[in-house]
């Protein structure tokens, strides 16, 4: 494995890295169209909501449980206007861009079943797994019918502040509703994972392996739908390990490549997206005068439970 990593062309390397930085500016236009939507009447500006999505991406490459998420929002909050009207209309523009990946890996599994088998084969459980983020969006929009304010008490109070939220959030999805952006965002989000799946393909390339017969667009989509399903709820900062697992069962069950190239494949490709999320996510913590320490600060006192930093996890032994 480790002499197939090294040996791996570097060119081919490197069109897939710049594929991967090309998407998240396609990822970052399609936010802005849902955005703008949702706030039509804030100052929001493109460069603002690009330096946004770069800290995101960087922040999930860096923590666990997809905290990049309410990270960007949280950033772009701070651009547009008071943080407690904006921060929820921004969190429900998230589940627009979750609802268009829906869409995207809905497209992938056609393309799989179109050119591959592995419908049949025992990874057939990975495509029933990726309508977990189906959940989020009917939450978002039945939560609101489902919390109504009775009385006038502390309680009755706190319970109407809640369903405000959820309603603000709700909001983040009127861009399906605008003849006019809607189409935009929806272009942007699956044009950002067409240049994924050609990122994908083109480290085939840089490691040999699509000399194999079996190897071609449909094992790109294979393994770009098997690393995006299994993160939807990542245990370790960019799914490390996990990553690679869906990578080599994905490879080798479906497509017949060696354990040690699936897992060569793998290490490799997530070199190319943490590396993306570096060099695009640091010059934009530089340009929004932020650390990654405050914002690995702000993530965890957004995440839905308590992560306590890893020094005080340290410092109890």
């Amino acid at each position: 494995m480790v002499t197939k990593t090294v040996r791996s062309d570097l060119t081919w390397v490197l069109i897939a890295a710049a594929l991967m930085c090309a998407s998240l500016f396609l990822r970052a236009s399609s936010w802005f169209a849902i955005a703008r939507a949702a706030l039509p009447n804030s100052p929001l500006r493109r460069r603002d909501v690009t330096s946004a999505t770069m800290i995101g991406v960087l922040m999930s490459a860096t923590l666990p449980a997809r905290l990049g998420e309410p990270a960007r929002a949280m950033v772009l909050a701070r651009r547009v206007g008071r943080m407690r009207e904006t921060l929820p209309v921004l969190l429900g523009t998230v589940v627009s861009q979750t609802v268009l990946n829906i869409a995207a890996l809905a497209i992938l599994g056609g393309l799989i079943v179109a050119s591959t088998d592995l419908f049949h084969s025992s990874s057939e459980r990975l495509f029933l797994f990726s309508l977990a983020p189906l959940v989020l969006l009917v939450a978002v929009l039945l939560a609101p019918a489902v919390v109504r304010q009775n009385g006038s008490g502390r309680v009755a109070r706190l319970v109407g502040a809640i369903r405000d939220a959820l309603l603000k959030v709700r909001t983040g999805l009127v861009v399906f509703r605008d003849p006019r952006r809607g189409p935009v965002a929806a272009i942007g989000q699956l044009a950002a994972w067409g240049l994924q799946l050609l990122a994908c393909f083109a480290l085939f390339t840089a490691l040999g392996l699509d000399s194999e017969p079996q190897i071609g667009i449909g094992a790109a989509a294979a393994v770009l739908f098997a690393v995006n399903v299994t993160a939807v709820i990542p245990a370790t900062p960019s799914n490390i390990g996990v990553f690679q697992l869906a990578t080599i069962s994905v490879l080798t069950t479906g497509f017949g490549v060696g354990a040690a190239d699936a897992l060569a494949y793998g290490v490799i490709l997530q070199a190319v997206e943490i590396a993306t999320a570096v060099a695009l996510g640091l010059p934009a913590l530089v340009r929004e005068g932020v650390t990654w320490q405050d914002m690995r600060l702000r993530a965890l006192s957004a995440a839905p439970a308590r992560l306590r930093p890893a020094e005080a996890t340290e410092n109890q032994y």
